[in-house]
């Protein structure tokens, strides 16, 4: 059984608007701590290096070659509350995927899906429109082509203008409608199973929170097929 993420909505206090000429200073015992005196009150508040609040929800990958797996355990981990490592995924991905097809092209859709299928979690890719992601309000995997190349990317949010993106190479990142369609193919990976978890993690004050700005369903109808999920891996190209 899936078990449902709590989420903790945190708000910070600026050291600037602490009162009486107040000086900040690092923690010299543990440098994740900021402490500031008003002399007669002493505040101590949780830090994070930048780099570090772009990955507060996303698993970062470790290879060229891992986005795949990477994006699959960041939304494992952080939407759906089963906390996988990249490596677990990838290992797991690769034991029951098609090995010879993996060294060509990497990962596709279907490796997830077999992964899922082992870990008893039903998913499958659907064609879908972006209007349609932000009514069913579930989070998932897209592949986006930047650059020249092919990525997977999870989506963790829509808010007006603004698609969230847990990008496993450079963290969160907002994009606009018009960016995000015409780096998408239009295809989109779901789970199918714990579905009420997923969109209660979809648009959540904890994935925007690193950004510092916050946000302002039918259900998908006929799934892809397997040779189409094969196809969607970073590896190949549009001709």
């Amino acid at each position: 059984m899936v078990r449902p993420i709590r989420i903790v909505t945190a708000t910070l206090l600026p050291l600037a608007l602490l009162v009486g000429g107040c000086a900040a200073k690092i923690n010299g015992g543990d440098p994740r701590i900021a402490t500031a005196s008003t002399g007669t009150s002493e505040y101590a508040v949780p830090v994070a290096s930048m780099l570090a609040r772009k990955f507060n929800t996303v698993v970062r990958q470790q290879y060229d070659f891992s986005c795949g797996s990477a994006a699959l355990a960041t939304l494992l981990h952080y939407h759906y509350g089963l906390p996988r490592s990249e490596t677990e995924v990838f290992t797991g991905m690769w034991r029951e995927g098609d090995q010879a097809q993996i060294r060509r092209v990497g990962f596709s859709l279907l490796d997830m899906k077999r992964y899922l299928a082992e870990n008893r979690l039903r998913a499958d890719g659907y064609k879908v429109t972006l209007a349609a992601i932000e009514q069913r309000k579930l989070p998932g995997i897209a592949l986006i082509t930047t650059r020249g190349y092919r990525h997977f990317v999870v989506v963790k949010g829509i808010a007006g203008d603004n698609v969230l993106l847990g990008d496993p190479s450079l963290g969160l990142q907002t994009v606009s409608r018009a960016k995000f369609q015409a780096m998408w193919n239009g295809i989109y990976f779901v789970l199918n199973s714990a579905t009420e978890v997923g969109t209660q993690n979809f648009n959540a004050v904890r994935q925007w929170q690193a950004l510092a700005r916050a946000p302002i369903g039918s259900p998908f109808l006929d799934p892809l097929s397997q040779q189409a999920l094969t196809l969607s891996a970073p590896f190949y190209r549009d001709f």
